[in-house]
């Protein structure tokens, strides 16, 4: 059933925000949710939607969680970006998030289509484009080699 890709990455930002707040990282849970389907904004992506997917059964052929890396890596930082770029076969490690985002610096179609569709859905989702980086909770320091809480 087609449905709106602003209500698809809104709610799924709202139940991952839920969710992720168990475990104090709501903030974290609602932008990498919110991202993460930003590349199915593209003329590309939409068309094969159309073309290929919906009258034929067959994939789209369009990449489109590398828009939602790229942001995920820029507010979240480079580990969390590996759940938006992991979401639908598992998580990469962190050598392949890094070449996603060097491939992204590129003239290359992928790099132009993860730009386009990150300006299409801006337009009607601004919150993807942050003014500071993601809140992350408190327990990513201890992950990183910090210190435990008193």
């Amino acid at each position: 059933m087609r449905h709106e890709l602003t209500d698809h990455l809104r709610g799924s930002a709202a139940l991952a925000r839920r969710f992720g707040e168990v475990f104090g990282a709501g903030d974290l849970a609602e932008y990498l949710a919110l991202v993460h389907d930003v590349g199915k904004g593209c003329c590309a992506w939409q068309d094969g939607l159309l073309q290929r997917a919906e009258p034929q059964g067959k994939p789209v052929g369009i990449p489109h969680k590398e828009a939602g890396t790229r942001l995920a890596a820029e507010y979240a930082g480079l580990p969390f970006a590996s759940a938006v770029q992991g979401h639908h076969g598992g998580l990469p490690d962190q050598q392949k998030i890094k070449d996603v985002l060097t491939a992204l610096q590129g003239g290359e179609p992928d790099a132009e289509a993860a730009r386009e569709a990150t300006r299409r859905v801006a337009k009607l989702v601004p919150e993807i484009i942050r003014a500071g980086r993601v809140t992350l909770p408190p327990w990513v320091s201890l992950l990183r080699g910090g210190s435990c809480p008193d």
